[in-house]
């Protein structure tokens, strides 16, 4: 008491401990983030595991899940636990109860209110009739018998199939026959057109964007909070909550991406790119544009005033496209072929490919080429490691 510790705690940890030392150590704990010594009172304990921080690293910690992760990321930081990808309905529930609990008592009420708030989407979610709204940022229970989706906030109308914004002559008509009608009639297709070719799709949730191509691979869908690779589609893991391998518990945030995503191919000559498709007899646009020509791909620039819509306005090589956005064009080409790159992947490329997988690199005798020995890797590549 003469430390200044509660009276209540002092006496409960003096008839635990014979020595002051021992008392101190068990008053006095070390926080397994920041490395600090802290009171029992200013300590913060996990729900699912015996790890425990400040309340000063809890808050900063669950702050940033909530704000900027997805709200199944509000786990342990040590580790990552309970995994909420594979609990059952009722587990869950009973987490984030206790967790809303927990968190009331240190967040600030704005945090602790947008925690509640994804906590409902989150709910809301498992329905399988729960929709989004194609025009706000709205999400919604619809009737199943219903053609038609009228957002409860907006009032926009849409198609519950087809998901296109309803007017009175889908009445009646199939979505195939619809989209026909507005290809020809409607001045707004032009933002579909736009979207089939340079937008991507929230492969959990469906939603679809416009995107800012030459730009980060890695996607969080601003409605489920998804996140994705915008080449192959495929999800981005803690590694602890990834199953792939046992070696991905030992990585961060991570993808497996197969060997004809951008992630892989966007550092490859055009050239070899285009190599690839005619070696396919793929059609593709190889148009040469002379010097002083700029590319017109629109972009997304981050200001301090905000986003702003601008121009590449890079060099053009091929097509009206800069090499980095004609590289692009020219993955996607490849990727809708599921066509497999390993023809024009050089050695240490095609090695990789053999380590991501797990595969053990076959044994090279001395007199082997470069060339030979690419030949025996991509060959067991080939047959051992198929396009995903």
């Amino acid at each position: 008491m003469e430390l200044e510790f509660e009276r209540e705690l002092s006496l409960s940890t003096a008839k635990e401990c014979s020595s002051l030392p021992a008392a101190l150590a068990l008053l006095q704990q070390e926080c397994q983030l920041c490395a600090e010594k802290y009171t029992m009172k200013q300590m913060i304990s996990m729900l699912e595991c015996e790890h425990f921080c400040c309340l000063g690293c809890a808050t900063h910690y669950f702050t940033l899940q909530i704000t900027e992760r997805n709200i199944n990321d509000c786990v342990c930081p040590f580790c990552k636990q309970p995994n909420l990808d594979s609990c059952d309905g009722d587990q869950a529930l009973n987490y984030f109860s206790n967790l809303d609990i927990q968190l009331k008592g240190f967040l600030e009420p704005a945090v602790h209110e947008l925690f509640q708030r994804k906590l409902r989407d989150r709910t809301l979610m498992q329905d399988p009739n729960f929709k989004w709204c194609a025009k706000c940022s709205s999400g919604f229970i619809a009737n199943p018998r219903q053609r038609r989706l009228v957002c409860p906030d907006c009032r926009s109308m849409t198609c519950a199939s087809c998901r296109r914004p309803w007017e009175k002559q889908h009445e009646g008509v199939s979505c195939a026959d619809y989209a026909a009608w507005l290809e020809k009639n409607d001045p707004e297709n032009q933002i579909d057109q736009h979207l089939a070719e340079h937008g991507v799709t929230c492969p959990k949730c469906m939603a679809r964007y416009s995107l800012s191509r030459g730009g980060c691979m890695h996607l969080t869908c601003p409605h489920c909070k998804h996140e994705f690779c915008s080449g192959c589609a495929n999800p981005f893991l803690m590694g602890t909550k990834c199953t792939v391998s046992e070696y991905c518990a030992k990585l961060g945030l991570h993808a497996h991406h197969p060997r004809n995503c951008l992630f892989y191919l966007r550092d490859k000559e055009p050239q070899l790119l285009q190599k690839l498709l005619d070696d396919n007899n793929v059609e593709y646009k190889k148009i040469y544009q002379k010097r002083g020509t700029r590319c017109t791909m629109q972009l997304q620039r981050e200001t301090p005033d905000g986003m702003i819509d601008v121009t590449c306005s890079q060099p053009v090589i091929f097509s009206g496209l800069c090499r980095t956005h004609y590289i692009e064009y020219l993955v996607k080409q490849i990727g809708q072929q599921k066509l497999d790159p390993i023809a024009i992947l050089d050695l240490n490329e095609a090695q990789q490919e053999l380590r991501r997988r797990g595969k053990a690199l076959p044994e090279r005798p001395s007199h082997l080429t470069d060339d030979d020995y690419l030949k025996l890797c991509a060959k067991i590549v080939k047959e051992e490691i198929p396009l995903e």
